[in-house]
């Protein structure tokens, strides 16, 4: 056993012991395949552990494995952030679990699983379990490479009007398509999503004015993040108007873009709220 194997073991020995900890934060430290599985373990004993933050510490396959099937059984954890791992597949085996313990775990409330390679399939899997799902609030799927069929499913999950309230899809690829499906889920069935990110998107007007007209019939959807898709003029317009008069239907601070007029046209400016809204 190498000193790095022993003193994870002693860390996780010293977690399991610990009865007081609620958050732990491991990002950005390398503690890999073993370390992960070695977490793992831990949370089969300890039981007053709430927040889990094990993102970008080069975690695999076999561990996010080891992790959700812990998960199926965990009562404690409320908050998982294991984004960006290092996976040596591109077949989502790593998502497909996650959705299988999302359909039976009952205390998640806010799950980022941002950079995992997922497409469409895993997106679909994920939004078929969270049908059944009663407690999770907070989903993070930014920079993946989810496109209109994914963004399709999470649309049918919205119509359910679910306990989701925050849905990131930043930095992936639903286009037009995508953004109009979810579109019509706001318009017409859904009451509980207050926060979503589509920014980085490829969504052109078309897309982008159907999202517009649709909060003007929803009233529960209060913050919406568009920023790095193609912000013409007819787009501008749409969402000029939601942010003008004494009682704006989108505030300044609820979204990504400000107004501006130069020569009576319309412009969007970023304001770089969406970096600090995650």
């Amino acid at each position: 056993m190498t000193l790095r194997q022993r003193v994870q073991k002693l860390y996780v020995l010293g977690i399991q012991m610990n009865d007081n900890l609620r958050s732990l934060s491991l990002k950005g430290n390398k503690i890999g395949r073993q370390g992960g599985i070695l977490l793992s373990a831990t949370l089969q004993v300890n039981s007053s552990l709430t927040e889990l933050d094990i993102s970008d510490t080069d975690q695999t396959n076999e561990s996010l494995i080891a992790l959700t099937t812990v998960l199926l059984d965990n009562t404690t954890v409320k908050k998982l952030n294991v984004s960006n791992p290092l996976l040596n597949s591109e077949q989502e085996e790593t998502t497909i679990h996650f959705a299988k313990m999302l359909h039976v775990n009952y205390s998640l409330t806010e799950l980022h699983l941002s950079k995992h390679g997922m497409k469409d399939f895993g997106a679909t899997q994920l939004a078929e379990s969270l049908k059944d799902n009663k407690t999770l609030m907070y989903l993070n799927l930014n920079c993946n490479k989810i496109s209109e069929d994914g963004a399709r499913a999470f649309s049918s999950l919205l119509k359910l009007n679910t306990p989701l309230k925050k849905l990131s899809l930043s930095s992936n690829r639903i286009g037009n398509n995508g953004l109009a499906a979810l579109s019509e889920a706001v318009a017409t069935n859904n009451c509980n999503l207050t926060t979503l990110w589509v920014n980085n998107n490829g969504i052109t007007e078309t897309g982008l004015c159907a999202m517009a007209a649709a909060l003007r019939s929803n009233i529960t959807l209060t913050n919406i993040y568009i920023w790095g898709n193609e912000l013409k003029n007819t787009a501008c317009n749409a969402f000029e108007q939601l942010m003008e008069g004494g009682k704006p239907r989108l505030l300044q601070h609820n979204t990504d873009i400000v107004p501006y007029i130069v020569d009576g046209v319309t412009y969007l400016a970023e304001t770089g709220h969406h970096l600090f809204s995650h």
